[in-house]
């Protein structure tokens, strides 16, 4: 599998779209080089991760066939990560000679609602046949497309059940652990009994080396940690396994220097606007 991180910031992006902090102000100095875009990321060039505004920015940045897209796992329905208004543009007079006939949208129940809701006043009947909704919940295994996709739960959001998937395809495991905070046992021991051994690892670093992180539903480099020495634990990883770190937050200075060393201190890797990766 070929993982591309196509944006790497949390909610507000980086620079943060109204912040004067003297993190953002520095980064609009060289926003060439710190610039991150809301969190995305596409899987061989046919499954996407989130669906964030920027997705139209993501395809024409990085070339991509965007119609080629045939699955969006989505995480959840916060707005940095599910911008449904744009679908509306797939089909009908807005796209034309489209790859894939259909893009299958897997996503829990809030996210269906944002769906419709979005996409209500403006999706063409032409589009809407287009579209597939799929609403999936936590602990459920499904296929999408070449992929095999395991659902987790976040630990998030009370209002809605955010997910996280386990995603493999010859014989090659990524998971995608945005947003979240620490997970419960259950998660480990629900891999395990699938016989799950991760080849890459994702991990919400949204507080970066903050020692005091501000929220339960986000983690930081330490606990980075710690999940990935319970997963050693549970025997969910395979030997040469690699973890990244991403989802970064303005207020932990998330310049790509300042991650790369923080998280090479841990034996992460910290993800950029653009990195490609092969698992």
């Amino acid at each position: 599998m070929k993982l591309k991180y196509l944006g790497t910031a949390a909610a507000e992006g980086f620079p943060a779209a109204f912040c004067n902090c003297e993190h953002c102000k520095k980064a609009r100095e060289n926003v060439g080089a710190e610039f991150r875009t809301r969190c995305q990321a596409m899987v061989d060039g046919k499954l996407l991760i989130d669906f964030p505004a920027e997705t139209y920015l993501h395809a024409v940045r990085y070339g991509t066939d965007l119609s080629a897209i045939e699955n969006l796992l989505v995480t959840h329905s916060h707005t940095d990560h599910f911008y449904a208004q744009e679908l509306c543009n797939r089909g009908y007079r807005f796209a034309l000679n489209m790859t894939a006939p259909v893009l299958n949208i897997y996503g829990n129940s809030e996210v269906h609602a944002v769906f419709e809701e979005g996409t209500r006043r403006e999706l063409r009947p032409a589009v809407a046949e287009s579209l597939r909704f799929h609403t999936v919940r936590a602990f459920e295994e499904f296929t999408a497309g070449d992929y095999r996709v395991l659902t987790l739960p976040a630990h998030h959001d009370e209002r809605e059940e955010a997910l996280l998937y386990c995603i493999q395809k010859g014989g090659k495991t990524l998971l995608w652990l945005n947003d979240t905070g620490i997970l419960p046992e259950n998660v480990f021991g629900f891999l395990a009994q699938k016989g799950i051994k991760a080849d890459l690892v994702s991990f919400d670093c949204t507080f970066a080396d903050d020692e005091k992180p501000s929220s339960a539903r986000h983690m930081n480099i330490y606990q980075n940690c710690e999940m990935r020495d319970k997963m050693v634990k549970y025997g969910i990883l395979n030997t040469n396994a690699k973890y990244y770190a991403t989802h970064f937050s303005h207020n932990g200075a998330p310049f790509r220097e300042r991650m790369e060393q923080m998280a090479q201190k841990y034996g992460f890797i910290a993800a950029h606007d653009g990195m490609d990766v092969e698992v």
